[in-house]
């Protein structure tokens, strides 16, 4: 089954691989609950998840899977963006840590 990708997705993608980080988009991976992407920077890998806040269903956070995936994943925490200010705010974290 396709999922269908945000209205946000592709310039959240761009503005990521714009700061220099690459990115595997993960939409279709057929497996419930996984983030929409993996990005790389400065030698790590990060699961996001994009939620698109004008939309009803972007609003109401992860949904029952997604929220399943994220506690039980035993990798770093799996973050949650939804604007490009969000995406150059965690990218700037990240090359802090």
């Amino acid at each position: 089954m396709r999922s269908k990708k945000d209205a946000n997705h592709n310039p959240l993608v761009r503005r990521f691989r714009d700061l220099g980080c690459t990115v595997m988009e993960t939409v279709n991976t057929g497996i419930p609950g996984f983030p929409d992407l993996v990005v790389g920077t400065v030698g790590r890998n990060h699961l996001v998840e994009l939620k698109n806040p004008e939309s009803a269903y972007g609003r109401r956070g992860l949904n029952d899977n997604q929220t399943a995936f994220a506690r039980d994943w035993r990798g770093e925490r799996i973050y949650t963006v939804s604007s490009e200010d969000e995406v150059v705010a965690v990218v700037q974290n990240w090359r802090r840590a």
